[in-house]
């Protein structure tokens, strides 16, 4: 039994030391955006964003603060995989469910 676990082990780590440098070794996704430029309240107004919207993101662009502007596709990208705050939500309330349900029994 003994050797049997360690024979599993050997080959475990082995195959590890072979197969994470090979995963690591891959090139990362690039994440590419347009550059960073001052907007005109007119032109985010024209982008989509509201008046209230646009005039907040004049005075962060006043502040120092740099705006970029991204396709849905990218922001789709972007976001991939990222649960909403209703999903959140939801799963806050199933465990508070689940653990009121084993306190009670």
């Amino acid at each position: 039994m003994k050797f049997r676990l360690a024979t599993a082990l050997a080959l475990s780590l082995a195959f590890t030391s072979v197969t994470a440098p090979a995963a690591l070794a891959q090139e990362p996704a690039q994440f590419r955006s347009a550059e960073a430029r001052t907007f005109t309240t007119d032109e985010l107004q024209r982008y989509g964003l509201s008046a209230q919207d646009a005039e907040a993101v004049a005075a962060y662009q006043a502040a120092g603060y740099t705006v970029q502007t991204i396709t849905p596709e990218e922001a789709a990208q972007y976001n991939a995989g990222q649960f909403t705050q209703n999903q959140w939500l939801v799963i806050g309330l199933i465990v508070l469910v689940v653990v009121v349900a084993v306190a009670a029994d």
